[in-house]
Formats: C-alpha cells, structure tokens, sequence
C-alpha cells in the first residue's frame, strides 16, 4: 500500500461527513451538483472521453471539490449565478480572461498565478456535465472549447552538480547520503521517496528501481552512482 504524506483520504472523508448533503456558503442547486459530480468522480463514472479511466484520487477530489465550490461562489458573486451548470459561454471567458489580466483577484490581493488550472477543473466538470445528459438523450453545447488552459511555467529553482557536492561535504552522514540519493534519482520527494523500499534496490545498490504504485506518472529504473559510492565508504570504514 502507497504511504500518503499530506493524508488527502482522511481530510477528504472527513469533509464529506461534515458537509453531509449540503455544502455550506453555496446554493442547494450547486450543493448537489457539485456532490453527484464528486460521488462520480470518486467511483470513475461518467469520466470524460480521453481522459484517463478509473476512481480518482484523493488527493484530485479534494483539488475538484476546492475549486468547484470556489467557482460556484465566484460565479454567483460576479454573474447572480445560482446554478452552476446555467453559466453562459460569454460570462466564463470573461470570468476566466478577469483572472489572467489581474481585473480579478485574489482575497489577498494579489493575481491568481495560474488560472490555467481552474479553467482545466471547469472543462473538466462540464464534460461530465455533457455526458450525464447525453445518457439521456439531451445534447448540452461545449461553451469550454474556446477556452485558454494555457499557465506560465514556474521559475525552476535548482543547484547545481557542483553546489549540490559542496552541500553535501559540509552536511553530515545522514544527510550525505539522502542528498546524493536525492540527486542520483531526481526521485519526488516526499511523496515517492517515503515509499522506497529495501527490496527496490539492485546490484548492491547500484540501482533503484521505482515502482508504478508508488510513481506519480511511471515506474522507471535509476543508477546511483555517488549515493552508492557513499554507502560503501562507510561500510569499509566499519570494517
């Protein structure tokens, strides 16, 4: 079993059984929308063409449930939009276009840094939206076609082979060797390094192999060559 650092499954239980049938701050009409699209979400039904099949995670359901109530409030907030699926194509781009120009903010004040994600989570929602109605025979307009999903990439902050080195002469044993493990693998951390095991190392250590269950995208095979170095070090210092 998958070791989960943040604890999504737990947060996301617990609000489920604090909310109940109604989420608070929002319309009825939202709340049980909002509710059947989760409940699909969690069980993989109703999951939009392409898109990968299956039960979502914990950790997407509580992305979906934070952004959709977040949106519902906005819309109601700008437009007088009760019922969320009643937003008109006009009123999304102009929302959507408000949060990448700056013209609306954050509770802080400060500009939504990437609004590329909130526009994935809506497509994402009226997509299934589309396909519940379609089971029924109704064909509901895709007013998400034209909009932009595009987002700034992050400024990559990194050291460098030789800063990394100078990190790790300076840093204790322990330390030493994560690092250099850190660096050989380029492994996610924390959330697959946590779920390494003993028996997921190869050729003396030579090798680490990273397995699906535990990988966010795929399992893949690395070499480690200065962790390796180092814990041999130390093992002919105790001989």
């Amino acid at each position: 079993m998958k070791r989960e650092v943040y604890d999504h499954k737990s947060k996301y239980i617990l609000w489920k059984e604090k909310v109940g049938k109604i989420i608070p701050e929002i319309s009825e009409v939202n709340s049980k929308i909002i509710l059947d699209y989760l409940f699909d979400m969690e069980n993989g039904l109703n999951v939009s063409t392409g898109n990968k099949k299956g039960a979502r995670s914990y950790n997407r359901l509580n992305n979906l449930k934070q952004r959709m109530i977040f949106l519902s409030k906005k819309f109601k907030e700008f437009y007088g939009v009760d019922d969320i699926t009643k937003i008109e194509e006009r009123q999304i781009h102009d929302f959507f276009t408000g949060m990448r120009n700056g013209t609306i903010k954050r509770l802080d004040g400060r500009v939504y840094q990437s609004p590329g994600d909130y526009v994935k989570i809506f497509k994402a929602f009226w997509h299934w939206h589309q396909k519940i109605h379609r089971k029924k025979g109704i064909e509901i307009y895709d007013i998400t076609m034209d909009l932009d999903t595009s987002g700034k990439k992050p400024r990559w902050v990194y050291l460098d082979e030789k800063e990394i080195k100078k990190l790790c002469n300076d840093a204790k044993y322990e330390y030493k060797v994560l690092i250099m493990f850190l660096f050989d693998t380029g492994i996610r951390s924390p959330s697959e390094l946590i779920n390494i095991k003993v028996s997921d190392f190869y050729n003396d250590f030579k090798e680490l192999n990273i397995r699906d269950e535990i990988s966010k995208t795929f399992g893949r095979r690395s070499k480690l060559i200065t962790f390796s170095s180092i814990l041999s070090t130390k093992s002919k210092r105790r001989v």
